[in-house]
């Protein structure tokens, strides 16, 4: 029988502490109970929640969105991109009737 431990953690953030808030990250596979503290988790390896191909825990990961680790780590490839300025123009033109009218 193997061990269900034997696989790459998918993690969401989650908060165990019952006066005091402490967050860890906590893999949501089933039959995993197993967790990690944030502050502890740069440079471990997880599975990205969108793509769900392995990837490192970074920085940018734990300081993501407003200074605050993400919710659901995800890999950089997954990270949605601004629309560039000249998509922004095009747009904007449309809208205000200077194309295709």
């Amino acid at each position: 029988m193997t061990k269900a431990a034997n696989h790459i953690h998918r993690y969401k953030k989650v908060d165990i502490g019952s006066e005091k808030e402490y967050l860890v990250y906590r893999c949501m596979k089933p039959a995993c109970s197993h967790y990690i503290p944030i502050h502890l988790s740069e440079g471990k390896m997880c599975e990205c929640n969108r793509c769900f191909e392995p990837m490192i825990i970074t920085k940018a990961t734990l300081s993501a969105s407003g200074k605050k680790p993400m919710t659901r780590p995800h890999c950089g490839n997954c990270i949605k991109k601004r629309k560039s300025a000249d998509a922004t123009d095009a747009i904007a033109a449309f809208l205000s009737g200077k194309i295709g009218g």
